[in-house]
This record gives structure tokens, C-alpha cells and sequence, in this order.
């Protein structure tokens, strides 16, 4: 055997109560900041069992600060503890991740080059992603950095 997990998964009834609400605030000019929130209660109506990879309560807070052509973007994602779990599931420590998005553009005429920098995990958090599959195997990404340039036509 190759010891791989076999799943039998099989369908239940069930409950889902939760919400997803977002936000923004003008800072002035064009800067701006952005809140968002999200929570789920999910579980089996026939025994109270929570639903498998439930994601916890989760918020986001992003500020969009503008200055000519550069735009910058830091954000915070804080995640609680989900120790809520099906029977045979881990309970995941909750975490924090700070990532920068960052951009450039020079406009044409109707053309434009936009030069962007996303960093990811910047504090290179170790977690694990509730949902995934493979949490008790693998973590998720540690810091990382991407960078793209595009040509838009318009």
C-alpha cells in the first residue's frame, strides 16, 4: 500500500449560519481603507457535529494609499483558532499575515504599463489553512514575492 488516506464521503443534512460583510473608509484624496469580516457555524442537523474544513472567523484590514502613479497597498489578515471540527479533523491555530501589494503605472495614449510587487507572508508566518486537505501535512506558503508587468490596451 502507498498508505494514502481513503475518503468515504457521504452527504448529511445540514445547517450553515455565518456572514461576510466588507467596508471602506475615504482616508482623504484617494487613499482609502478597507475592513472585511467572515464567519461560518456550520453542522450536521441530525447529531450537532461540525461540518468538516469550516473555515474560521477571519478578518482583513487593507489601506490604498495613492501617491501620482504609485499605488501601495498593505494589508493584515488576523484568522481565529478553529477547534470546531469534525471527528476526525485537527483544530487549526489561528494566525496573522501581512502583505504588501505594490504598482506603477505609466499611461500612453491608449496604452498602459503597470510594474507590480506583491510580497506575501512577509513575517514568514508558519499556519495551516483550515480547509485544505493536506494541513496536517504541509503549511501553507512562507514569504514569498511576485512580480508582473502587463501592457493594457484600451
Amino acid at each position: 500500500m502507498d498508505n494514502l488516506r481513503v475518503l468515504d464521503i457521504i452527504q448529511g443534512d445540514s445547517r450553515f449560519v455565518g456572514f461576510d460583510a466588507a467596508g471602506s473608509v475615504r482616508l482623504g484624496g484617494d487613499n482609502w481603507a478597507t475592513l472585511g469580516i467572515g464567519y461560518v457555524n456550520a453542522a450536521l442537523t441530525s447529531t450537532d457535529e461540525a461540518v468538516p474544513r469550516i473555515p474560521p472567523l477571519r478578518a482583513t484590514l487593507g489601506v490604498d494609499v495613492h501617491a501620482g502613479a504609485l499605488t501601495l497597498r498593505p494589508e493584515l489578515t488576523v484568522a481565529a483558532r478553529q477547534d470546531r471540527v469534525f471527528r476526525e479533523e485537527t483544530p487549526t491555530d489561528g494566525y496573522a499575515l501581512v502583505n504588501l501589494d505594490a504598482s506603477y503605472i505609466w499611461p500612453g495614449q491608449h496604452r498602459a504599463h503597470v510594474l507590480s510587487f506583491t510580497g506575501y507572508n512577509l513575517t514568514n508566518a508558519l499556519y495551516a489553512n483550515h480547509m485544505s486537505f493536506i494541513k496536517d501535512l504541509a503549511p501553507e506558503m512562507g514569504r514569498g514575492l511576485k512580480m508582473s508587468y502587463s501592457l493594457r490596451f484600451f
